[in-house]
């Protein structure tokens, strides 16, 4: 059965989790979290909090011919 999402700024998830923003937004952006217009579902930040959902990270071309 699909949930109906909390959904909460940025900003105000990162202070409920004490972690800054940045963390937030690149969760998003790894694909950990779905980003609802630039807001993200507090119910679905429980499994990423506590390590449940996990994504590698995206890698670039520029990081892997720095390496």
């Amino acid at each position: 059965m699909a949930h109906t999402p909390v959904l909460l700024a940025p900003g105000d998830i990162a202070h409920l989790i004490r972690r800054p923003v940045g963390t937030v937004t690149r969760w998003a952006s790894e694909g950990r979290l779905t980003s609802y217009d630039g807001r993200y579902d507090w119910l679905e930040l429980q499994d990423v909090v506590a390590g449940r959902r996990r994504v590698p990270p995206i890698r670039h071309a520029s990081a892997r011919s720095a390496a």
